[in-house]
Order: structure tokens, then C-alpha cells, then sequence
């Protein structure tokens, strides 16, 4: 089950995307306007989204390029516009995929769960690999980070912060999304918590001279490098 967020302002057809969705197995959320939209994916951190063009507010092309700013989640297009230069606008703006009205809501689900996949196996073989930056060698296999050598002494949740940040560098990711992934979803801790193990985190890599660990105010953490 993934989180799937639809930004269409035709309820009509948002509904019917949403029942398909949902015996799919997915859960889902709905925006009718492009502000909307964006809330929503601050908010509830959606896996995928699945998004119009032609929206008010702020049309899919200002949503499109304002979650990948701070996302890399799958978002497929679904659009009445049909003329290439609107694909390629899209495409160019990161949307992985383009789908254009009216279409079939099983082939619909098809697509979706061809992204889902094609995201979350990838990301899962990322984990099992080797990142370094200058002396830091960070090892998902190994459950490890290493400087010249020497292991540094991180908990389980520590590592998973540092080794989740810096499998996505350079990309903000929310605290709502940090807790999913170290926490998981079954276990509830508050924001002050993720705060206090950051702040831990960080002692230990400023002892070594990594700094790489950044709050962005209102947003969340990422690994800048």
C-alpha cells in the first residue's frame, strides 16, 4: 500500500481515479487546486503523484517544478493537453510520466504501479550500496560509516538518519518522512524526538569535522554536499 496523491480539479474524474486507486490497495489523497496540492505534499508525504495541468491557483507546471524541488517521488502527468510541446515541458520540468484525457483508469493503475516499482526496487538496490565523501565512507550493507578507517560510534537510529539523508543528498526531505523511514509508520515518535537524535548526530560528526547534515528551516533535513 502507497500513499497516492491526485491534484485534478474535476471531481468527477478525481473520484474515479480515487476508487480505482483504492482497490488497488493505495491510500489516497485529493486536491483540487494546485496550492492545494502542494500542502498536501508537504503534509502527507505521498509516494506518488499523480497530476493535472490545468488547475487553479497554481497550475501542474508550478506544482510539477516546486515538488522537485524537495521530492523525488514518481509524478505522472494527466492532462487534456495533447501537443508535444506540453509533454515536453512537463517532462523537462520532472515528470516521469504523461498520460492525456481520457484514458483508462486500469491502464491508469497500470502505469502507477510501474512507477511504484520501478521507485522503490531501485531505491531499495541504492540501499546496499557505498557512499563516500572525502575521508567518510557511509555502507548500507555494512550498517556502517567509516573516517579513514575508523567506525564512528552511531546508534542504529543515528546511522539510519545519515545513511537515509545521504542516500538522497542535496534533497530536502520532511521530518514526517524521516520518522517513516527510521521509525516506520507503527511506532509513533514526535517531531521533538527526531530533533534530539539530528542534534546527537551531528556532535558526533562535528567531533570529525562533517558538517553535512542541514536543517531547512520549515521543511526538514538534508545532506549537502
Amino acid at each position: 500500500m502507497r500513499k497516492i496523491l491526485i491534484a485534478e480539479d474535476n471531481i468527477e474524474i478525481s473520484d474515479m481515479m480515487r476508487n480505482y486507486l483504492i482497490r488497488a490497495g493505495h491510500t489516497v489523497y485529493q486536491a483540487y487546486d494546485g496550492a492545494q496540492a502542494l500542502d498536501f505534499a508537504k503534509s502527507v508525504n505521498p509516494d506518488l503523484v499523480l497530476l493535472d495541468i490545468m488547475m487553479p491557483v497554481i497550475d501542474g507546471y508550478e506544482v510539477c517544478k516546486k515538488l522537485r524541488a524537495t521530492m523525488d517521488i514518481p509524478i505522472i502527468v494527466v492532462s487534456a493537453k495533447v501537443a508535444e510541446e506540453d509533454k515536453e515541458k512537463m517532462f523537462a520540468l520532472g515528470a516521469d510520466d504523461y498520460m492525456t484525457k481520457p484514458f483508462s483508469f486500469n491502464e491508469m493503475n497500470m502505469r502507477v504501479g510501474a512507477q511504484l516499482r520501478r521507485y522503490y526496487e531501485f531505491n531499495s538496490n541504492k540501499n546496499k550500496g557505498t557512499r563516500q565523501y572525502g575521508d567518510l565512507i557511509i555502507s548500507s550493507e555494512r550498517f556502517e560509516a567509516k573516517l579513514k578507517e575508523e567506525i564512528l560510534p552511531l546508534t542504529a537510529k543515528e546511522f539510519k538518519i545519515l545513511d537515509y539523508l545521504s542516500l538522497n543528498e542535496n534533497q530536502i526531505i520532511p521530518k514526517q518522512k524521516l520518522i517513516d523511514e527510521v521509525w516506520g509508520i507503527d511506532e509513533y515518535i514526535d517531531e521533538n524526538t527526531v530533533a534530539v537524535t539530528i542534534a546527537r548526530l551531528r556532535d558526533k560528526l562535528a567531533k570529525v569535522n562533517i558538517h553535512n547534515v542541514v536543517t531547512v528551516w520549515g521543511l526538514g533535513y538534508k545532506w549537502q554536499c
